[in-house]
């Protein structure tokens, strides 16, 4: 299933490399990036940048998001499914310009919309600090293993993953 027909009101999925040097650079920020994985950090080029999403994107299915303006908003990366497992590791992000708007939230319910009728098991690693994407798979169901600097949060629709189940 790709991540290109994940749609929801205000958001919806395309080739990252759509994006304008100016709306990827807004998804670099250190801001933004805070409680990424290291690779992230520290690409201050539009090259370096892009160069960062090729090689990701070898790896795992990268989609940008974009509003429906047309507006580069978030980014979105989920690993390929390796074939003695139905876990798909989730991450994204968005531009600090749309934080607090509910577009995590509404990207989730996407994503639990599109994987509903699966086994897929998505799964995504939150850094302790990072109190808002916790809450935000939280609400939406995903059940937290794990404690100290990282809890991984599980969601499936056909199983229970609160007990390892999957």
């Amino acid at each position: 299933m790709t991540l290109l027909a994940v749609r929801s009101d205000q958001l919806y999925c395309d080739d990252w490399r759509l994006l304008s040097p100016h709306d990827l650079s807004t998804f670099f920020t250190p801001e933004v990036v805070k409680f990424l994985p290291g690779g992230f950090h520290d690409l201050l080029s539009f090259s370096a940048q892009r160069d960062f999403l090729t090689e990701l994107s070898r790896e795992a299915e990268v989609v940008a998001l974009f509003d429906i303006s047309g507006a580069g908003v978030g980014l979105l990366v989920l690993s390929y499914a390796e074939s003695s497992s139905k876990e798909r590791h989730l991450g994204y992000l968005f531009a600090q310009s749309v934080w607090g708007q509910g577009r995590a939230t509404e990207l989730i319910s996407a994503l639990q919309q599109h994987f509903g009728d699966t086994d897929t098991v998505l799964c995504g690693g939150v850094m302790a600090d990072n109190t808002a994407s916790a809450r935000v798979l939280q609400r939406a169901g995903f059940h937290g293993e794990g404690g100290g600097d990282e809890v991984v949060y599980r969601w499936s629709a056909t199983s229970d993953v609160s007990t390892g189940q999957a």
